[in-house]
């Protein structure tokens, strides 16, 4: 797949190089170009392409229809960069995104003679207006991005199509994630999809990354063999942060502002934690039922070291306690340029932010309970990701599910290689052993359906929270809202029994 990957990496800078036009070199007798690209004189001695996979599905005349996205955004200045940008492009504009998904979508227009049209709505207005619209019965979005964290009532109240049950789609194809079908489907029902279509679940995974000078002046010892080791522990990161706090102005108090810290977390690295340590809030039996796996003897080990990380004041920062008072993601980016914090807890999207960073810094998958745990696992992250939902008012549900399975096949050999080879790993990623870590947070990422879901308000009101007010004792509050949890279960399953 990396092999892949790469060429197509190449492939796709060659191809929106030609979109551009003659280079301004002259010819030469032989039929050279001088100022040519060096990479394309190179592409003679690249290996064979490997067979691209695609969906045999003929070329329909659609007659011009508009096919319309609903995206989900978020109103905040602290989070501007997290609105889609994986649905349209308007033209080519050099930036290596927006012009794979640009190519993506002229192709598709072109082969079904069909415009691609986005309709962005912001986070608080967003399940109103689709309720509002499909209560009216009006067909004006095709396909809808909302986010993870918010679909589910959605879905409860009938207001999605099953992805199951859509034509010209074939779930079991590569370009579909067969995590999300996997890990956030019920009782065989499925109301929400990513796949290669979109980048926001890329940049939603959650990693951590290092800054390597306060490594370095630390003599540590090297990250990148402790994580092939399978040595990467939550006893390992806090160790190591411990090492370096300090109070830099001499006041006697630690602060986000002033201090070197040696961990910066927030209120979803404990769900974060949780999952990577190889535990879940709610999984699933064999008849796809949710059920509650909150409670074991190895997730409370998990939860009190969590507790001892997050209430560390002295090194560690909570982000989420300075909420209200500035913009704290930017303070995140703000102390790892300054050189004021080892780790940090992130989504994949914040890499770009620290894209004028001064000082190497190194990417790290999430750390494991214990190195007898077999695998890294990433979390996806259900507050930023988003996924692909259907109407039910949708008129044509061959036409949608023929335009989307084509978008994404085609997704898979632009957008995707563009944003993992180029974007992240050719841009952004400061060595090769990042890019070594990047293949391995990519390589088993997971859903927490009782995090998605909310079942009872537990991963909202006790394991986000917790760490923010400075609680650790999960144990009570878990027995206090488990059957509130099972309640919440068996409502959701009953509701989707009875959609039709």
């Amino acid at each position: 797949m990396k092999k892949l990957l790469a060429f197509l990496a190449l492939a796709l800078i060659l191809a929106l190089a030609s979109c551009g036009g003659d280079n301004g070199g002259t010819n030469t007798n032989d039929g050279e170009k001088s100022g040519a690209d060096p990479a394309a004189e190179t592409l003679t001695d690249a290996p064979a392409e490997p067979e691209r996979l695609y969906p045999e599905l003929p070329p329909v005349d659609f007659e011009g229809y508009e096919f319309t996205f609903l995206s989900w955004g978020i109103n905040s200045a602290d989070w501007a960069e997290w609105d889609h940008r994986d649905f349209t492009a308007e033209e080519m504009s050099g930036d290596i995104i927006n012009d794979a998904v640009y190519v993506r979508n002229q192709k598709i227009e072109e082969k079904y003679n069909i415009t691609i049209n986005e309709i962005g709505v912001q986070h608080g207005e967003f399940n109103s207006m689709v309720t509002r619209s499909i209560g009216a019965g009006d067909d004006n979005y095709d396909v809808v991005g909302p986010q993870l964290f918010g679909f589910p009532p959605l879905a409860q109240n009938g207001n999605f199509i099953d992805w199951f049950s859509v034509p010209n789609l074939d779930l079991t194809m590569p370009w579909w994630d067969q995590g999300t079908i996997r890990d956030l489907s019920i009782i065989g029902r499925l109301f929400i999809l990513q796949g290669d279509l979109l980048i926001v679940d890329n940049d939603s995974m959650e990693a951590m990354i290092f800054n390597k000078r306060i490594h370095q002046d630390h003599a540590l010892d090297n990250l990148y063999d402790i994580v092939k080791r399978g040595e990467w522990t939550f006893s390992k990161l806090y160790d190591m942060s411990r090492g370096v706090a300090q109070d830099l102005n001499g006041d006697g108090v630690m602060y986000i502002k002033d201090d070197l810290f040696g961990i910066i977390t927030q209120a979803d690295t404990n769900v974060s934690f949780f999952v990577s340590g190889g535990e879940k809030i709610c999984a699933k039996d064999k008849d796809d039922f949710p059920v509650i796996t909150f409670g074991s003897e190895r997730g409370y080990r998990i939860t009190d070291i969590i507790s001892e990380i997050m209430l560390d004041e002295d090194n560690v920062v909570h982000l989420h306690r300075y909420e209200g008072k500035f913009a704290i993601y930017d303070e995140q980016v703000k102390m790892m340029e300054e050189d004021r914090a080892l780790f940090s807890w992130i989504r994949m999207r914040i890499v770009e932010r620290l894209r004028g960073m001064e000082t190497d810094f190194g990417l790290l998958p999430l750390p494991k309970l214990d190195a007898v745990q077999d695998t890294y696992i990433t979390h996806m992250n259900p507050h930023t990701g988003r996924g692909l939902a259907i109407p039910v008012t949708a008129s044509n549900l061959g036409r949608t599910g023929m335009i989307l399975e084509d978008l994404s096949a085609e997704s898979r050999y632009t957008l995707q290689p563009a944003y993992y080879e180029i974007n992240l790993k050719g841009k952004y990623a400061r060595d090769d052993e990042s890019y070594e870590m990047l293949d391995i947070i990519l390589n088993n990422t997971a859903h927490d359906i009782g995090y998605v879901y909310n079942f009872g308000s537990f991963a909202g009101d006790i394991m986000l929270r917790h760490g923010q007010n400075k609680k650790s004792d999960y144990a009570s509050a878990f027995e206090k809202v488990q059957a509130k949890m099972q309640i919440a279960i068996d409502k959701v399953v009953e509701a989707y029994e009875n959609i039709d």
